[in-house]
């Protein structure tokens, strides 16, 4: 049972004992790259050129690789793509060489420390494009980065695994986190819910027995979770109602500002300077 994983060669090599409840990183690409064509026609168009800076790991490198394809089918054009080492303590040259191309969005496709590093170098570099806007953001949807780094994290886009904010589940479980002062981090939501996924399908199994738990969970219609998912169906290992949200950081909270059933707020771009 896969709680956080995005690459998509853990559902695709036909292993019958292998779930994966959240979605991988082709579905939450194709997510991101629509709903960012979506956003941009409400502006007015006003983003034309993109910039992706990424890890070097198969997270960046394959999220960087899936975005470089779709982006200009959609009339983006990418002007440069930049790969980075894990660790990175020193980012000033790759911001140079984005505020030297200047381009309309920057997508970032990194782990947490790298991000927040990127992003503070940005504003102290005085860069400021039309729109940050991340796919799987290492800090984009962390409420770490907010509150530690609120001016730096402000506007800040991302396509990412989140809760439903509309779920008193989802809020409850948000709100017993934080009272033992913790995070509440897309690996806490996703690893509570996929227990609970394990959990359901050994009740309706009847049993511990392995084969027939992996029959319950093949076919899985769970539904009552916390995830802004439609209905539980798994096709080769994966959950095929699963889906990310838009997030935006705006004040002092993360909101979902795409799909619109589980949105609390409309998206705020271009960014303002």
């Amino acid at each position: 049972m896969v709680d956080v994983g995005v690459s998509d060669k853990i559902t695709g090599r036909g292993l019958k004992n292998t779930f994966r409840f959240g979605p991988g990183y082709g579905v939450i690409a194709d997510f991101a790259v629509n709903n960012l064509v979506t956003i941009n026609k409400a502006a007015g168009n006003p983003a034309k050129t993109v910039m992706i800076v990424h890890e070097e790991s198969l997270f960046g490198t394959g999220t960087a690789g899936l975005l470089s394809k779709k982006l200009p089918e959609h009339g983006f054009e990418v002007v440069e793509v930049i790969k980075h080492a894990n660790p990175t303590r020193d980012f000033t040259n790759i911001v140079l060489k984005v505020k030297q191309n200047n381009p309309d969005l920057i997508i970032p496709a990194n782990y947490y420390n790298e991000y927040v590093l990127f992003a503070r170098t940005l504003r102290q570099q005085k860069v400021q494009p039309k729109g940050i806007y991340s796919v799987l953001g290492g800090a984009a949807s962390s409420f770490k980065f907010l509150k530690e780094f609120p001016d730096a994290a402000q506007y800040i886009m991302d396509c990412n695994h989140w809760y439903n904010p509309k779920n008193e589940g989802a809020l409850a479980l948000r709100k017993k986190t934080e009272e033992k002062g913790l995070f509440y981090t897309y690996e806490v939501f996703l690893a509570y819910t996929a227990v609970k996924f394990v959990a359901d399908a050994m009740e309706r199994a009847g049993s511990a027995d392995r084969d027939a738990v992996i029959a319950a969970l093949a076919s899985s219609t769970w539904s009552d979770h916390i995830m802004p998912y439609g209905p539980t169906k798994i096709v080769d290992g994966q959950n095929t109602g699963a889906q990310p949200v838009n997030t935006q950081i705006l004040g002092d909270n993360i909101e979902v500002i795409f799909p619109k059933e589980f949105a609390g707020a409309d998206p705020v771009f271009p960014m303002p300077a």
